[in-house]
C-alpha cells in the first residue's frame, strides 16, 4: 500500500460528508465495470465507518445532462456548497500490462486544499478492491483528524527527511531513492513520486509520507511497514498431487521478502498444474500468517472432481473416420481402463497439438487444403466430462507433379532427388518430403556444411490436383568443430565420454558423426539422459559442442535372498561396477546359491585397452546345476579381445575358453544318450564373432539394429577332448512408432556339429523354452526327445522368432509394458518349417534400482500332451 498522509492533532467527534466523484479511467479496453466496482468499494466503505455519501444527484445531474466526463479539483470546489460537503474524493484507475491500479487523493473542500494522496496496485480487481477497501479506514481517520486540527501550513522548506518504521532495510537505502531534499521548498508532487519510488524497491507493504512542522520548516518522515519473510511454505487439502510436485512449478520461495502478487501468480500455478492432471475445478487460495517479520505461506487447495474426455466428435469428415482421426490423436476418450493407461485425460498442450496431429494425418495423404476450421471444449452440467467437437474441411487429393531441385549442388540431381524420397504420381506426403529434406541435411552436413539452407516450394496446380515441388539450396560456408565441452559427469571422467565421440575439435563438420556418438554414449548404459547441444563459436562457420549427460547407477554391493522362475528361492551376494571409478571398467564379482544350483564368477573388461578402441577381459567360474535326470558342473575361464571392424558400431572379438565339464548322477533311467556323456570331459575352444550394434539405448532403445554373428571351433589343433563347431547368428530390428512406443523383430539361427568322429557333447546341445528363447513354455522343455523315455536331448539346430511390441506404463521411463509373439524350435538336421512351436503373450519390464526386472506371462498357442497352456517367467531380488 501506498499513501501520503498530512498528519495534524488528534481528532474530534463530528459528522462527515463525503462527495466521491467519478475516477478517471485510463486503459487500453473497456473498464468502466471496474470503475464502478471501484467507486462503490469506496462509498460503502467509507459509509460503513460512519461517514455520509453526499451529492450523488449532482454527480448524476452533471454526468448525465451536462456531459462532464472528467472531474477534477475546479470542479469539486464549484459543487462543494451546493452538496454541503467536508471532503471530496476523486482520482484515477489504471490498467497497464494485466495490472490495475488507483490513485486517489482528498480534497478538503473548506480550505481548498489537498491534503493526502494514495496509490494502491495489484494483479487482479479482487485484490485491488480487497486493498482499497483496507485503505478507508485510513482515509476516514484522516478525514476526522482534519476536521478539528489547526492546519499546517503546506509550504515552505524542508528542514529533515526522514524514515521510521524500517527493521530490515536501511534507511539510507530508502532515502536514496527519495528526490526530496532538505533545504528544497516542499511539493507535494514530488512527495507523491517518492513514495511511488520506495513502494518500487518491493520491500514495503505500506508506504506513507508524514509532514509536520519543526524548528526552521518542514519534517518529511516517509513512515514504511516492511514485507515480511517467507519462513514457510505449506499446502493443505491436496491429496492427488504429492507436496513436492506442487513445489517444483512454484516461484516463491522460503527465506524471500512476501510478494503478493507472485503469490497469485504461483496460485495460478497450482491451478494450472491441476488443470493438467484433469482436475479443471480445483481452486487454490494463498493464505499468509504474519507476526510482522516472518510469515507462513499456506496455499489452501480445493481439488474437486477430475474432469475426463467423454466423447471426441468430428465434423466435415468424409475422407477419414472418427476413429481414424482419434487414431492419431494422443487426447483419447476415458474407458475402463483408463485408470492404468492415463486415457480420457485432457491437457490443452496436449489437444492443441492433437490439432497439428491431424492436420498432419490429411496433409500426409495427400489433403494439402485440409484445415480445421473449428473446435469446442464443453464441460457437462455436472462438470464431470469433457465433450469435444472438431470441424474439418477435406478437399480435395493431390499427388505429385514435377519435383526440381537448384542450388548448390554436391552430387548428382538424380541421387538428391531420390534422398527426397518424393516421385512424381506419388499421393503427396509432407511427412515424407520432411523426412528427405533432413536426409540432404545430414547429406552436407556430413560435408561440412552445417549451416546448410534447404527451402522447399511447393506450387498447387488445382485443375489437375498437382502438387509441384521445387528445392533450393545454399550450402553457405564448411564449417569445423572448435570447442567441445563435456558437462554433467560427476563420476565419469572426461577422457571416458570423448573416446566415444565421433568427431574431434578442429574436425570437419558431421552430422551423422554428432548422432552417431550420442547413440555410443548411450549404449554405454552409463548415463539416464544424453544431449549433445550444439552452438556457434567465434565465427559463423565454427561450432561449440556440449555434451550434456546426466548419470545413473552402474553399480552395486548385495547381499541377500531371491526368486527365480527357474531356480525358485535364490540366496545372492554380488559386486558389479561397469563404470568402475568413472573409468569404463567392468568388474563383477558374484555368488549365487539355490537349491538346484550354484553359480560364481569373477569377470573384469577394460573396453580401451590403454586408451585405444581395443576390449580386453577374462571371466573366472565354477557353474553347478542339477537337471531331473542328471547333475552338471563347469569350472573354467575365458579370455577375449575385441577390436573395432567399422566405427564405433562395429566390432570383432576373438575369445579363448578353457573349461572341465562334469556330467554325474545320472539316473539309472536315462536314456541312453545321456548316460554315455557321464564322466569328465575338457573343452578347449576358440570363438569368433562380429557384432553391428546401432541401438540408441543399452537398456530401452527406440531404433537401430544389433547383429551378430559367430563361429566357435573346439577341440583340434586347440586341444581338449571335445570336437565340436558352433555356428550362430542372431538379428534385431527396433522400430520407433507413435505415443513412444516400439516394435522389435529378433531372428536367432544356429548349428552345432561334432567333427574328427566325435558327436557334440550334450551341454552345447540347444534346448529351448524359457524367458530368453520361447516364452509360454518352460526352461529345457523345447527340443528333440527320446523315442524311449521322452526325455528331451537338444537339437543340433535352432530357430527361434520374437515379435514385442513395447509401450509405456504407468507413465514411468524405467517401465515398459508389452506384449509378443515367439515362434520356433530345435531340431536333429535341418530346420522343418513345418514343425514351429508358437507362443504369445504380456509382460513388464522394469530398470529397477537392482537392475533390469522381466516379468512375463506367455501362453502355448498350440499345446500338445504333457505342455502347459501358459506359463510365467520372472527374476527378481531384493538385497537387505
Amino acid at each position: 500500500m501506498i499513501a501520503l498522509l498530512v498528519q495534524g492533532v488528534p481528532a474530534r467527534s463530528a459528522d462527515i460528508r463525503v462527495l466521491v466523484l467519478p475516477f478517471d479511467m485510463h486503459s487500453a479496453g473497456d473498464i468502466s465495470q471496474a470503475r464502478r466496482d471501484l467507486m462503490e468499494t469506496v462509498a460503502s466503505s467509507l459509509k460503513a465507518l460512519g461517514a455520509e455519501i453526499a451529492g450523488l444527484d449532482e454527480v448524476r445531474r452533471l454526468v448525465v445532462d451536462k456531459g462532464v466526463e472528467r472531474f477534477d479539483e475546479e470542479t469539486a470546489l464549484s459543487i462543494a456548497s451546493r452538496v454541503e460537503a467536508d471532503f471530496a474524493v476523486l482520482g484515477s484507475l489504471t490498467e497497464l500490462s494485466g495490472r490495475l491500479s488507483a490513485d486517489w487523493r482528498v480534497l478538503d473542500l473548506k480550505e481548498g486544499v489537498l491534503t493526502a494522496h494514495y496509490f494502491r496496485s495489484a494483479g487482479s480487481l479482487r485484490e485491488l478492491l480487497r486493498k482499497v477497501d483496507e485503505t478507508m479506514h485510513h482515509v476516514y481517520v484522516h478525514m476526522k483528524t482534519e476536521l478539528a486540527r489547526r492546519p499546517v501550513e503546506k509550504e515552505g522548506l524542508i528542514e529533515q527527511v526522514t524514515v521510521s518504521g524500517n527493521r530490515r532495510v536501511d534507511g539510507e537505502a530508502i532515502l536514496s531513492r527519495v528526490s526530496s531534499r532538505p533545504g528544497e521548498p516542499f511539493s507535494q508532487d514530488k512527495v507523491r513520486e517518492d513514495i511511488k519510488s520506495i513502494f518500487g524497491m518491493g520491500y514495503f507493504d505500506d508506504v506513507a509520507a508524514d509532514l509536520s512542522d519543526g524548528r526552521k520548516g518542514k519534517v518529511l518522515t516517509f513512515i514504511v511497514r516492511e514485507m515480511p519473510f517467507i519462513k514457510r511454505v505449506e499446502f493443505t487439502g491436496n491429496k492427488e498431487l504429492r507436496d513436492e510436485k506442487i513445489r517444483e512449478t512454484l516461484t516463491i520461495r522460503e527465506n524471500t521478502v512476501l510478494d503478493r502478487v507472485l503469490l497469485r501468480e504461483n496460485a495460478d500455478k497450482i491451478k494450472a498444474l491441476y488443470a493438467e492432471e484433469g482436475f479443471f475445478l480445483a481452486q487454490v487460495e494463498p493464505e499468509v500468517q504474519t507476526d510482522g517479520l516472518d510469515a507462513t505461506v499456506t496455499f489452501r487447495i480445493r481439488e474437486g472432481d477430475e474432469v475426463r474426455v467423454r466423447r471426441i466428435s468430428f465434423i466435415g469428415n468424409e475422407v477419414f473416420t472418427d476413429d481414424e482421426l482419434k487414431a492419431v490423436m494422443n487426447t483419447k476418450e476415458y474407458w475402463v481402463f483408463s485408470p492404468l493407461t492415463d486415457a480420457g485425460r485432457f491437457k490443452d498442450l496436449y489437444f492443441q497439438n492433437d490439432l497439428l496431429l491431424i492436420m498432419k494425418h490429411y496433409f500426409d495423404n495427400g489433403y494439402v487444403e485440409a484445415d480445421i476450421t473449428d473446435h469446442s471444449v464443453l464441460l457437462s452440467e455436472d462438470k464431470r466430462w469433457f465433450y469435444i467437437t472438431i470441424a474439418v474441411t477435406e478437399g480435395e487429393q493431390y499427388t505429385i507433379g514435377d519435383v526440381e531441385v537448384s542450388g548448390d549442388l554436391l552430387t548428382g540431381i538424380a541421387e538428391l532427388k531420390k534422398m527426397l524420397l518424393v516421385k512424381p504420381g506419388e499421393v503427396f506426403n509432407r511427412s515424407r518430403l520432411a523426412s528427405g529434406i533432413n536426409a540432404v541435411t545430414d547429406f552436407y552436413g556430413d560435408k561440412g556444411y552445417a549451416n546448410v539452407e534447404i527451402t522447399p516450394r511447393t506450387r498447387l496446380r488445382r485443375d489437375k490436383k498437382l502438387v509441384d515441388i521445387k528445392v533450393e539450396i545454399r550450402k553457405n560456408e564448411l564449417v569445423y568443430f572448435e570447442r567441445i565441452e563435456i558437462t554433467g559427469n560427476v563420476k565419469t571422467r572426461d577422457k571416458v565420454i570423448r573416446r566415444e565421440l565421433e568427431f574431434k575439435e578442429g574436425q570437419l563438420y558431421t552430422s551423422t558423426g554428432i548422432k552417431r556418438s550420442k547413440n555410443n554414449l548411450k549404449r554405454l548404459g552409463y548415463f539416464e539422459d544424453v544431449q549433445i547441444i550444439e552452438s556457434m563459436g567465434s565465427s559463423t562457420h565454427r561450432k561449440n559442442v556440449t555434451v550434456k549427460v546426466k548419470e545413473m547407477p552402474t553399480g552395486s554391493i548385495s547381499a541377500g535372498v531371491g526368486y527365480s522362475s527357474i531356480d525358485k528361492v535364490i540366496g545372492t551376494a554380488s559386486i558389479s561396477q561397469s563404470n568402475f571409478l568413472g573409468t569404463g571398467l567392468k568388474l563383477n564379482v558374484m555368488g549365487t546359491v539355490s537349491a538346484s544350483s550354484s553359480r560364481y564368477m569373477i569377470g573384469l573388461t577394460e573396453p580401451w585397452l590403454f586408451d585405444k578402441p581395443i576390449s580386453a577381459g577374462f571371466d573366472i567360474y565354477n557353474l553347478r546345476r542339477e537337471y531331473p535326470d542328471f547333475s552338471q558342473e563347469r569350472k573354467g575361464f575365458e579370455v577375449r579381445l575385441g577390436f573395432p571392424l567399422y566405427k564405433l558400431v562395429t566390432r570383432g572379438l576373438v575369445s579363448y575358453r578353457l573349461e572341465e565339464v562334469k556330467i554325474f548322477d545320472v539316473s539309472p533311467f536315462a536314456s541312453y544318450f545321456i548316460s554315455s556323456q557321464q564322466g569328465s570331459s575338457t573343452v578347449s575352444s576358440v570363438r569368433g564373432l562380429v557384432r553391428h550394434d546401432t541401438r540408441d539405448d543399452a537398456f530401452f532403445p527406440t531404433e537401430g539394429t544389433v547383429i551378430t554373428v559367430s563361429t566357435e571351433v573346439a577341440g583340434g589343433p586347440f586341444g581338449g577332448d571335445t570336437n565340436y563347431i558352433k555356428y550362430a547368428a542372431d538379428a534385431v530390428r527396433f522400430f520407433p512408432l507413435p505415443w513412444d512406443t516400439v516394435f522389435s523383430i529378433r531372428g536367432s539361427v544356429g548349428h552345432l556339429q561334432g567333427y574328427g568322429g566325435k558327436s557334440a557333447p550334450l551341454y552345447e546341445r540347444y534346448f529351448l523354452g524359457g524367458i530368453n528363447s520361447l516364452r509360454g513354455f518352460q526352461t529345457r522343455s523345447v527340443g528333440p526327445r527320446d523315442p524311449r523315455t521322452n526325455e528331451i536331448l537338444g537339437g543340433d539346430t535352432m530357430l527361434v522368432v520374437n515379435v514385442e511390441y513395447l509401450f509405456p506404463f504407468f507413465s514411468q521411463k524405467t517401465m515398459k509394458g508389452l506384449v509378443f509373439f515367439d515362434t520356433g524350435n530345435s531340431y536333429d538336421g535341418g530346420i522343418d518349417f513345418g514343425d514351429l512351436k508358437m507362443s504369445a503373450g504380456t509382460g513388464i519390464r522394469w530398470f529397477s534400482p537392482l537392475g533390469p526386472l522381466r516379468l512375463e506371462w506367455g501362453f502355448n498357442l498350440a499345446p500338445k500332451a504333457g505342455e502347459k497352456a501358459s506359463q510365467w517367467e520372472f527374476a527378481v531380488g531384493t538385497a537387505f
